[in-house]
């Protein structure tokens, strides 16, 4: 049985975890996108072969037998692949499926040339009571995969992370700023990533490098408000992949299809407006007056509608409504929601 490790751990270690399985599990799951980034650059450095040795595996194509048949092929042109399980819910799988699923992890021993991490997200297995009483699916999994457990960040280590974020983009932020962003957005590192990436934007685009308490009210979402606008970006411009990630942070936070699909068409329409005005010789400033918002979320809608065909545009709103139609006809999972990802 292979004893659990840290997220900390499992970074030191990624050079060496070729032909081995992981389990990734807890709280975190920004943190376990930014550790299979950087298991990709390792294994996966030439982007000429990713196709053949970069494997993403979501639960909707996934079977036991389907999993294997991944791992057989042996890495072309490198001495690994990386192969990632992710969409897996371990609270609602029968024993019978668990155990197809282990099995399938074993097989690794006769494809050791493959890494394997399975992704679960925030919720979707039964943890125990950690660190001393780890569950009974975790145990089962122990025996196939090393858990890598990715605990929720404190407030202190948020802080400075978020403050290095902020550095990122260019601009300055005290860790005041950074503590008063968490109180306000809340603890998804999913979450701060994109707001820390629109304030700076904001910052800089009006002429400063330091962010202050007050641009935190101006462009920040409050805790628990629904953020669709990367999800419809990625939408728009046919990225399914981001969509779908997108998608599956909120489907983790447990937010409702109706709220996300609401959420969708609103900002859809937003940009239809805001095309449509700027194509009648609108600016900026009488757009956001005229849709009675905030300036630069004005411009954001903008960029953003320029950058992509007006059919397209269309199109998109259609499908939601279409989308809306089948969620009020009885629907109330997130495939509606999907088929508008993957119609575009």
């Amino acid at each position: 049985m292979h004893d659990m490790i840290t997220e900390a751990q499992y970074r030191k270690q990624i050079a060496q975890c070729a032909g081995k399985a992981y389990l990734f599990f807890g709280e975190e799951d920004y943190l376990k996108n930014v550790a299979i980034r950087l298991t990709r650059e390792a294994l996966c450095p030439e982007a000429a072969f990713a196709f053949f040795n970069d494997i993403t595996i979501d639960v909707t194509d996934y079977t036991p037998g389907g999993l294997i048949d991944t791992l057989a092929p042996p890495p072309m042109m490198a001495d690994t692949r990386l192969v990632v399980l992710r969409g897996m819910d371990l609270t609602a799988m029968r024993q019978s499926e668990t155990d197809a699923l282990i099995a399938a992890l074993a097989t690794l021993a006769e494809y050791d040339y493959n890494t394997v991490i399975l992704h679960v997200a925030s919720g979707l297995i039964d943890e125990g009571y950690l660190p001393k009483r780890p569950s009974a699916i975790l145990k089962k999994f122990a025996e196939v995969a090393v858990p890598v457990r990715f605990e929720a960040s404190t407030d202190a280590r948020l802080a400075l992370w978020a403050g290095k974020h902020f550095a990122h983009f260019g601009v300055r932020a005290e860790s005041a700023v950074c503590a008063e962003l968490i109180a306000y957005s809340g603890k998804s590192m999913f979450v701060l990533a994109n707001e820390i990436e629109k304030l700076a934007c904001y910052v800089l685009a009006a002429g400063r490098d330091r962010v202050e308490s007050a641009d935190i009210r101006t462009v920040a979402v409050p805790a628990n408000a629904v953020d669709a606008f990367a999800l419809s970006n990625a939408i728009l411009a046919g990225e399914s992949r981001e969509a779908l990630a997108a998608l599956a942070v909120m489907r983790f936070e447990r937010v409702e299809p109706t709220v996300i699909l609401g959420e969708i068409a609103r900002t859809l329409s937003d940009m239809q407006s805001a095309r449509i005005l700027f194509e009648a010789g609108k600016g900026a400033p009488e757009i956001a007056s005229l849709l009675k918002m905030h300036e630069y979320k004005a411009r954001l809608l903008l960029r953003a509608a320029t950058r992509v065909e007006p059919a397209r545009l269309s199109r998109a709103i259609e499908l939601a409504a279409a989308a809306d139609l089948s969620l009020k006809r009885g629907a109330s999972d997130y495939t509606a929601i999907e088929k508008l990802v993957c119609a575009l």
